[in-house]
């Protein structure tokens, strides 16, 4: 059993070493959640900077000690959630196939570009994207680099990480009880717990890695939650998170149609449901996509 669980947090530490951000279907470069530990450092100075508990350092780092040196990587659950990031896009078209025309000529000549889908005010736009990047100076960069190839109207549009309240996937879940408020009561089905903030109706579900609290998936459900920070209508939506990549009609209540706006950005994936109304959230789901 203790193989297995070091097994487990060994390939979990592994992947977020080694991840890399990326949007829509293509890559780009950005900095993962770690940071070097300085002279002086300690998992007690450090687990205050980050609010995270000493035990929740030593479980993501695999550190059987509370020794740690100078120079040292440590991974750091929710580091870049609320650090913006830098889009590079190389045009905007109202037909699919004159962005693929466009993407398709930019990548001969090595430049690499996906076409990502926005609707606006219920109509499909495509959009040319070159790269998300965490340095804005590296995303400057690239920018010049698709203007010197004929894309003068190249320009840098900021954005941020997709969250629930200022979580994201990754951040753990003494970080989100901080956001959120602690609970009345919690209800456990295998790694799911939900959350009740009143007597009826979880307000959080939260699917997370059991030997590390890290928050895997996220359900938010308005209704039974007091807070502000959660959308509770689609115009606060469009404000909190713009415009989305889809929106898409599902079968609710058994026989009637809901909404759904669906964001997609560094390969995670927010899914926002409305009510018959089309104006009132039901819930908001966010996750990582395989």
């Amino acid at each position: 059993m203790k193989k297995f669980k070091y097994f487990t947090r060994l390939t979990f530490s592994t992947l977020l070493m080694v991840s890399l951000l990326f949007f829509g279907a293509g890559s780009g470069s950005a900095n993962d959640d770690s940071i070097t530990v300085k002279k002086g450092d300690t998992l007690y100075s450090l687990s205050k900077n980050y609010n995270l508990s000493i035990q929740e350092l030593k479980d993501y780092n695999l550190l059987t000690t509370n020794t740690i040196y100078a120079g040292q990587k440590l991974l750091i659950p929710g580091l870049n959630q609320n650090i913006p990031l830098y889009v590079v896009v190389g045009g905007s078209y109202a037909q699919k196939a004159n962005a693929d025309k466009q993407a398709a000529a930019l990548k001969k000549k090595n430049i690499d570009v996906v076409t990502v889908k926005k609707v606006i005010n219920g109509k499909p736009f495509y959009r040319i994207q070159a790269g998300v990047f965490s340095n804005k100076l590296n995303a400057e960069k690239q920018k010049q680099i698709l203007k010197k190839n004929g894309i003068k109207d190249a320009y840098v549009l900021t954005e941020k990480p997709l969250h629930l309240n200022g979580i994201n996937v990754g951040s753990s879940y003494n970080h989100l009880l901080k956001q959120f408020g602690k609970p009345i009561k919690t209800e456990d089905y295998l790694n799911v717990r939900s959350l009740y903030y009143q007597k009826h109706g979880a307000g959080v579900r939260v699917n997370f890695k059991m030997d590390n609290g890290s928050v895997f998936g996220l359900q938010a459900y308005p209704e039974f939650l007091k807070m502000t920070s959660v959308p509770k209508e689609k115009s606060k939506v469009l404000d909190m998170y713009g415009y989305p990549n889809e929106v898409k009609k599902v079968t609710c209540y058994e026989s009637a149609s809901c909404e759904q706006f669906i964001y997609l950005l560094n390969k995670n994936k927010l899914t926002v449901q409305f009510d018959r109304d089309g104006r009132s959230v039901q819930y908001l789901d966010l996750s990582r996509m395989e």
